[in-house]
């Protein structure tokens, strides 16, 4: 089996979409300029089309992708089946990498490569309780639990569950996938934007022997047109499909955390998440 799926990983609110941005400029465009109609080209994985093959072999499992138990079933054997046009082709997802039922997620014969956003938990809770217009101590309950479920985010697609369990969970299932892979901090990507990218070229050159043109002018333009505050500019005009009750686009700021969570809700993410929180230089 040939390896075709580039992943792009995270928990939610942790980047995901400007990282998509900034590849898909990166492959996808002569000049590195960036526009919204360059998100569909790194799709969500977790879509309607890609399960469609379910109903020509399981009819009942079909009527059931609902359930996470039955989807992930078809994990795998989906993606052994998606139509690739090239050498490979990117994917997003906010599912963690784990076994559901003995079915994993995805493994090492699909996989090429991975791309993980992370981002402090602290801000993590701020950005998806608003994100999802809910208390900030749901959302930290959600993020410390193991059978954490979320869906599909397009407004416009069938909704399919994602199994993104425990915060430190996710992080560690994608660690453990045998793949070429990078882990980039939201953080960094907010105050070293331009060192991130060139880390970002470098990593597919030397791991994928890959060339780009012009990377230089590339790096420039990607950083004038995914400045976050073109990125919400463009979703109060236009919208954006993936928004939910709050602009998608919210603040794009790293320490929100300290104007907004209380002590018992700083200390409850903290002791929860306290290794991989010291592994990451979070305390």
């Amino acid at each position: 089996m040939n390896k075709r799926i580039f992943w792009i990983a995270s928990y939610p609110k942790s980047g995901n979409t400007w990282m998509r941005a900034i590849v898909s400029s990166l492959f996808f465009t002569k000049n590195g300029v960036f526009n919204f109609k360059l998100l569909p080209l790194i799709p969500t994985y977790e879509k309607a089309k890609i399960f469609d093959f379910v109903k020509k072999i399981n009819l009942n499992d079909y009527h059931k992708l609902s359930k996470i138990e039955i989807l992930s079933k078809y994990f795998i054997k989906s993606q052994e089946r998606i139509y690739i046009d090239g050498d490979f082709s990117f994917f997003k997802t906010h599912s963690c990498n784990s076994l559901i039922n003995n079915n994993a997620f995805t493994n090492e014969a699909v996989s090429l490569g991975l791309i993980y956003l992370l981002r402090n938990p602290l801000d993590v809770a701020i950005s998806y309780a608003e994100h999802r217009n809910k208390k900030i101590d749901d959302i930290i309950d959600i993020m410390i639990s193991n059978n954490a479920l979320t869906t599909t985010g397009d407004i416009h697609s069938k909704k399919y569950p994602i199994l993104m369990s425990r915060w430190d969970n996710h992080i560690i299932s994608w660690q453990n996938l045998k793949v070429p892979k990078i882990i980039i901090k939201y953080e960094d990507l907010l105050e070293n934007t331009e060192a991130v990218l060139i880390k970002l070229v470098k990593f597919f050159e030397q791991k994928f022997k890959l060339n780009f043109q012009n990377p230089e002018e590339k790096i420039i333009n990607i950083i004038q047109s995914t400045n976050f505050n073109k990125m919400q500019s463009y979703e109060k005009k236009h919208g954006f499909n993936e928004a939910g009750k709050s602009l998608f686009f919210r603040k794009g700021k790293k320490n929100q955390w300290k104007n907004i969570l209380t002590i018992s809700q700083k200390n409850k993410i903290l002791n929860e998440f306290k290794e991989i929180i010291k592994t990451f230089n979070y305390l």
